[in-house]
């Protein structure tokens, strides 16, 4: 799928090299003894509006399948506060205290049920990524401290999913991570 994604990308990087190309060349100013182009801003126009319909369609197409509004319609079964903090993930059923951090040992969650994951930050930016059990990365999001983001999930398949930390957050940062259990 991501060589698929990435082949349709430098299709479309090329494509827009030669469309580029083809205009910078086909306006360029008249030589002495050259009449130059007719109408080119005309020509200018046609293409900007083809490139604005083309990334409009493009835009329309991708956007609404962004992880954003994946399961946006959807009630979470479950919600699962998340704090970080270096070097460590709490997380708990219930809202996290800055004050005396606390999370539960273990957390199991249902197979194909939305998830909803509260994930912030108590000290500094972390990264707070969901791999399967073949460590593919599935999901992901930022711990920023004072905010809190909502990553909504369906796990489709049981086993135990590996949390870690996508941002360099200190010296024990690779020691970062925690275990969900999907039943």
């Amino acid at each position: 799928m991501q060589n698929s994604i990435l082949l349709l990308f430098l299709v479309l990087a090329g494509l827009s090299a030669l469309v580029f190309s083809f205009v910078y060349f086909s306006s360029k100013k008249a030589s002495v003894e050259g009449q130059g182009l007719s109408n080119p801003l005309r020509k200018r126009f046609w293409f900007l509006l083809i490139l604005f319909v083309v990334l409009g369609i493009f835009a329309s197409v991708t956007i609404p399948k962004s992880p954003y509004f994946l399961f946006a319609d959807e009630t979470p079964a479950r919600v699962i506060h998340v704090s970080a903090m270096q070097f460590a993930f709490l997380m708990s059923d219930k809202a996290i205290d800055s004050k005396t951090p606390a999370g539960e040992s273990s957390i199991e969650l249902p197979a194909n049920q939305l998830i909803e994951f509260r994930v912030t930050s108590l000290d500094v930016n972390h990264g707070f990524a969901i791999y399967d059990q073949s460590n593919n990365l599935i999901a992901q999001t930022q711990a920023m401290p004072g905010y809190v983001n909502r990553l909504r999930w369906k796990f489709k398949e049981p086993g135990n999913y590996n949390i870690l930390c996508l941002e360099y957050c200190g010296m024990a940062h690779q020691v970062m991570r925690a275990t969900l259990t999907v039943k």
